[in-house]
């Protein structure tokens, strides 16, 4: 039973359904490490201050139709019966969170943004 509830704490961190306003100043650096692992970057800042950001989602690349990928990451092409011209789908890119922690470790501001992926980069 406490399984489960481990595993929910776990997504409910990068969940967009996460306010991250309420967690302002209660939040911490070591939370976050728990609950969303090592940041893909990280710097300190000379006050003590850390800016971390996590990947929440990463980079598709576009398909031959309006589909996701399917569950082995390969791209879903539609039957020619079901889609006889070939629709275009934009790249999806990656989606990060930004958390920024005070000098005393907890947390004092936060974003969500997007980047392209970039061939050769993350």
């Amino acid at each position: 039973m406490a399984l489960p509830l481990v595993l929910l704490g776990c997504h409910s961190a990068t969940s967009p359904l996460v306010d991250w306003n309420s967690r302002i100043g209660n939040y911490t650096y070591d939370l976050a490490l728990q609950d969303l692992g090592m940041p893909v970057r990280s710097t300190k800042l000379d006050d003590g201050s850390v800016i971390a950001e996590w990947r929440i989602a990463k980079s598709k690349m576009g398909s031959t139709d309006m589909s996701d990928a399917d569950a082995s990451g390969g791209y879903v092409i539609p039957a020619l019966w079901d889609n006889p011209v070939p629709l275009a789908s934009s790249p999806r890119p990656n989606k990060y969170l930004r958390l920024t922690f005070g000098p005393d470790q907890k947390l004092t501001g936060w974003r969500k943004y997007s980047q392209y992926y970039k061939s050769g980069t993350d």
